[in-house]
């Protein structure tokens, strides 16, 4: 039976477009999502890869508009959906949340269709994929005032789902696995959505700030990768010696606002009490020092150096090594 998402209808051999409607806006002009159906000629599992869950995280969806443009669909097996902005409302104001309803809706699910918009969203979400989808991969970044290195997670629930999730993580070329401890069914992500629904996902981290072509390169080794483990695409995965394993961890609150400075980067692992920034207001002064709250902290993200930062925000997030392993 083919797919059909919207507008969007798939056709053995073909890369579709079209469009899915999702609301409309005070003056009614529609809320829709943009949607790819890339089909191939030969049966084999659905891939579901979306960008924009955070608005301002803009690089997924460059990058899965550069899948389609790609793709060889002569080779392919089964269908790839791709959609590069899922969240229309945080996507057009370049924000991490909606500006409908204040929502993150990346910690919204599982969704109520009859709450407010970003929880009707993501029930619209929810139906398609769970419809659809036999993997998930959830595409993020840093947004525009922070970067992070590119790594990958996994939601652990101790279920047959999230081994397979690990398994995909292992496969994306990128050698950083975040493992998130969660109790089974539990979580707001769309990824708990997906392991919810025994749908095997995970989410890459990559980038920030301005949109980098070494950015574009590694978010597309992560889904080619993706694809090859999935079995949608030929060839092998790539596949690392040794995975760093981190868990845990957790965003580190600035107090007093000012230009924030970096003191590491992104991806360091620091002792506890090592340097990760300062703020210093505008007389020059620093008024703060950030420092590692763990011993062997990975750095899983940073405000951007000299980026103007409110008390109160994100200045880093610090995640502790768990192990290191083997595939």
């Amino acid at each position: 039976m083919a797919i059909e998402i919207g507008t969007a209808v798939a056709k053995p051999g073909t890369v579709a477009k079209g469009q899915l409607r999702v609301g409309s806006m005070a003056d009614g002009s529609p809320i829709a999502l943009p949607v790819f159906i890339a089909s191939g000629r030969k049966d084999g599992p659905t891939a579901w890869i979306e960008g924009c869950i955070h608005g301002e995280e803009y690089g997924g969806a460059v990058s899965i508009i550069e899948l389609m443009k790609t793709i060889d669909v002569g080779t392919l097996r089964g269908t790839v959906i791709g959609l590069p902005c899922i969240n229309p409302p945080s996507f057009n104001f370049r924000s991490r949340v909606s500006m409908i309803d204040g929502q993150n809706m990346n910690r919204i699910f599982p969704a109520n269709p009859g709450g407010s918009y970003s929880l009707q969203l993501g029930a619209v979400l929810a139906e398609h994929l769970g419809k659809h989808a036999n993997f998930l991969m959830d595409l993020h970044s840093g947004g525009i005032g922070a970067e992070v290195p590119s790594y990958v997670i996994y939601k652990d629930d101790s279920s047959a789902t999230a081994e397979s999730s690990k398994a995909l993580a292992k496969r994306v070329g990128f050698d950083t696995i975040w493992r998130v401890k969660e109790a089974g069914g539990m979580g707001g992500t769309i990824t708990a959505e997906a392991s919810r629904r025994s749908i095997p996902s995970v989410t890459i981290e990559v980038g920030g700030g301005t949109f980098l072509p070494v950015h574009l390169e590694n978010y597309m080794t992560a889904i080619n990768g993706f694809l090859k483990a999935t079995g949608n695409v030929p060839g092998e995965p790539p596949v690392k010696e040794r995975y760093t394993i981190i868990s845990d961890g957790a965003f580190i609150h600035n107090h007093e606002g000012g230009l924030f400075l970096q003191d590491c980067k992104v991806g360091d692992i620091l002792p506890k009490g090592g340097p990760i920034g300062r703020l210093m207001n505008l007389l020059g002064d620093v008024v703060e020092e950030i420092r590692s709250p763990y011993n062997q902290a990975y750095i899983a993200a940073l405000r951007c150096d000299k980026y103007p930062t409110h008390a109160g925000e994100i200045a880093a997030e610090a995640i502790p090594v768990e192990s290191r392993e083997g595939l």
